[in-house]
């Protein structure tokens, strides 16, 4: 799974990217309580940082929300 895909799954589901800093981007859940960063790398993103992102979320996404 490539960095535009997450990007595009968490903006379908409410995130709003809050930060740009070079090629990463700080995304929060549209309730606020849950934020990650994504690096915006070219290829796929490694399997523990999907891990990673996913976890993060999963207070306002539920859980498997990224389906990894």
């Amino acid at each position: 799974m490539t960095a535009r895909e997450v990007a595009r799954i968490l903006e379908r589901l409410g995130a709003t990217v809050v930060r740009k800093a070079g090629s990463h981007r700080r995304y929060v859940s549209a309730c606020g309580r849950c934020a990650t960063t994504l690096a915006m790398h070219p290829g796929d993103v490694p399997f523990g940082t999907l891990r990673s992102i996913q976890k993060a979320m999963e207070p306002c996404y539920g859980k498997g929300w990224l389906g990894v």
